[in-house]
């Protein structure tokens, strides 16, 4: 079978960080991997011939429309579907987004192979997808993940106090429980931070790096803070919807994380602070900023939990397993194992060179 994968993104979503990490992940077991958008079946229909096509990643709506069945069929492509919700009332947990299309069931049943998923919490099925479930489709639950590939910062020598990379245009309520009250705090005591998002940050009243647009630079955003706080919506919350994909990053990077999602604690465990109220929250990283004293065991928890539980391999051994491709999915766990042992290395060997106050250095400290 040709390790050839096209992952379609949404639209209007030119970059994710979810695609990224599926790609990333299935490059490193050998894929080749197609990050593109076709605009009709006959446009995939190529992709899928010319380029010998076994796997597609897609998503609801425009994603299901673009897909030409019966070559799909023919070629023994198989799809993955992240479905958007699809129920009688029109409820979503992240509106303004749409509903999945009434016939995208439909349409599942017609490929040969195929699977579906979702990254809301297992107990909101009933309600949110009972469109999928009432027509007899199956949904995987696959939660967000973390980029192994982009984990590894340069170094874990502080540079800030508080680090923050997020958007508030489709959440300025957030914005003004937490984030705003938080870091006027922070500047009031003294603290540095560094933040990197939209402009909502500037109309806040609060410093600004402006966009991240380089993912590369994450890593070391994280690593190099003492505190990095993590937000979600209200609903989000509320519902124990879902934990967010920097739930998952911050940890991975070498970064200790503050969350406002109590959800979290399902994941992580005693690997992550939560802060329930915005006093609590406030409370809890400027807490964390002023006692560093257990800051090694904290990240070295957090890194080898996540590298080893919640990344993109993981998860692409659970999809490989619905499929049915029991020789990728041991794939994926043995070379993801491999990968997590040597981040959790080099995240180690930064730490050390942090704690003896030396610059690190890959060419004099081996991590594989």
């Amino acid at each position: 079978m040709n390790k050839v994968a096209l992952l379609i993104p949404r639209p209007g979503m030119s970059y994710s960080m979810v695609n990224q990490g599926y790609a990333d992940a299935l490059e490193h077991l050998g894929w080749k991997v197609y990050l593109c958008n076709p605009k009709t079946k006959l446009e995939c229909k190529k992709l899928i011939e010319e380029y010998g096509v076994k796997l597609i990643m897609t998503h609801s709506r425009f994603g299901m429309r673009q897909l030409p069945i019966n070559t799909i069929n023919a070629n023994k492509v198989s799809v993955v579907v992240d479905a958007l919700p699809l129920n009688l009332t029109h409820a979503t947990i992240d509106g303004p987004y749409e509903l999945a299309h009434d016939d995208e069931p439909d349409l599942i049943k017609k490929i040969q192979n195929a699977v579906v998923h979702t990254h809301l919490e297992p107990h909101l099925l009933s309600t949110y997808m009972h469109g999928w479930l009432d027509n007899n489709i199956d949904i995987e639950h696959l939660p967000f993940a973390g980029n192994l590939i982009q984990a590894l910062p340069p170094t874990c020598n502080i540079l800030t106090d508080v680090a923050m990379v997020a958007n508030f245009t489709h959440r300025q309520g957030v914005m003004k429980r937490f984030i705003e009250p938080l870091f006027k705090r922070l500047d009031l005591l003294g603290y540095s931070y560094q933040a990197f998002g939209d402009n909502i940050w500037k109309l806040a009243g609060l410093s600004c790096n402006g966009p991240l647009n380089n993912i590369t630079k994450l890593a070391h955003i994280y690593a190099t803070a003492k505190i990095c706080p993590n937000i979600h919506t209200e609903k989000q919350i509320s519902f124990g919807a879902y934990v967010n994909e920097r739930s998952f990053m911050i940890p991975l990077c070498g970064g200790i994380q503050v969350s406002d999602n109590p959800l979290i604690s399902k994941y992580f465990g005693s690997h992550c602070e939560i802060g329930v109220s915005t006093t609590d929250y406030m409370n809890k990283v400027v807490g964390l900023v002023d006692d560093q004293s257990q800051r090694l065991d904290k990240i070295k928890g957090g890194v080898e939990h996540v590298a080893h539980n919640h990344t993109y391999f993981n998860r692409l051994s659970t999809l490989f397993d619905t499929l049915g491709l029991l020789e990728f999915a041991d794939e994926a766990r043995t070379k993801g194992q491999t990968a997590a042992v040597q981040h959790c290395w080099g995240i180690d060997a930064r730490l050390s060179a942090a704690e003896r106050d030396i610059p690190y250095d890959n060419k004099t400290i081996r991590t594989t």
